[in-house]
């Protein structure tokens, strides 16, 4: 390939049409729209001479081409995001972005904690990111990770603040209408979980008869809004019960179904003032609010 007819923006369209195998997928990953990523993938294509895809029925699979585009595409990716991250970790001004992610339901009761940080250092530019995925903070997803897990990623820099534990809750007004109701009749509420990997499916899994009808949906505070409305019950985190003064907690879980709430960062970043900042302020300010998660 002639490396002259190729532009560093086209890199980012090719990796995640790789890694998501799909148009829509890579569109999401990115942000922008289906056909934006079409248009980018057939101007490069015909750039470098040579079919980088195959389309398929069930999307986009690399070609032998493709797959040495991949291959050296992520070489260059990982040394501009240490360039990066070096050169990140280095800067000693509170200004400028900060990107923080968490979880819906964690920004929600921490909100205060947010906005005191930033009416302390209004020069910096918090930018927080909702999301329940996997965190790549390698990848520079986010400068800063506040996150509830049990295993956080060894090389990462860390602070485990406290456990988090979790209970079954459900509204008063639940219990009052259909609460005497036989349990195999009463409707539970969970997360959107094949793999049964977060401690609420695990939970719910163990609770709930198995002939129990069950309604799912994606995020925590979805999850909480539904319980709130009286459809049935759930196994929430502790913390949700400050929410809501109806919610009636009726069974908490072993200490062995803990989580730990982590605030986390990348290695490189240790130097930097901003995270330093935000370590210091919000370590603080969640360790005084302990009580609710326990």
């Amino acid at each position: 390939m002639n490396a002259q007819i190729l532009e560093w923006a086209d890199i980012p369209f090719v990796l995640a049409v790789c890694e998501e195998g799909s148009l829509s997928g890579a569109a999401r990953k990115l942000g922008v729209n289906h056909s934006t990523v079409f248009r980018r993938i057939e101007s490069v294509e015909a750039r470098v001479g040579v079919k980088l895809f195959e389309r398929l029925s069930h999307g986009y699979v690399m070609t032998v081409a493709g797959e040495h585009f991949f291959r050296n595409a992520l070489i260059l990716r990982d040394g501009l995001n240490g360039i990066q991250r070096e050169l990140g970790g280095r800067d000693l001004r509170l200004e400028g972005p900060l990107r923080v992610t968490t979880t819906d339901s964690l920004l929600h009761r921490l909100s205060s904690v947010v906005a005191e940080f930033q009416q302390a250092y209004p020069e910096i530019e918090l930018d927080l990111i909702c999301d329940s995925r996997p965190l790549d903070l390698m990848q520079r997803d986010a400068d800063v990770a506040l996150r509830p897990t049990s295993h956080p990623p060894e090389h990462w820099l860390g602070r485990n603040l406290f456990p988090i534990a979790y209970a079954t809750f459900a509204h008063r007004n639940y219990l009052e209408v259909i609460g005497e109701l036989p349990a195999a009749r009463h409707r539970w509420v969970t997360l959107s979980d094949t793999l049964q990997k977060t401690a609420m499916s695990r939970l719910t899994d163990l609770q709930k008869e198995r002939e129990a009808p069950v309604t799912t949906t994606n995020t925590l505070m979805s999850v909480f809004n539904l319980v709130c409305s009286g459809l049935g019950l759930a196994v929430m985190p502790c913390y949700v019960s400050a929410f809501c003064a109806d919610l009636v907690r009726l069974e908490t879980a072993s200490a062995d179904y803990n989580s730990d709430l982590w605030l986390l960062a990348h290695p490189d970043m240790r130097r930097n003032a901003k995270v330093h900042a935000f370590f210091e302020f919000a370590s603080t300010r969640i360790r005084a609010s302990k009580a609710d998660f326990i």
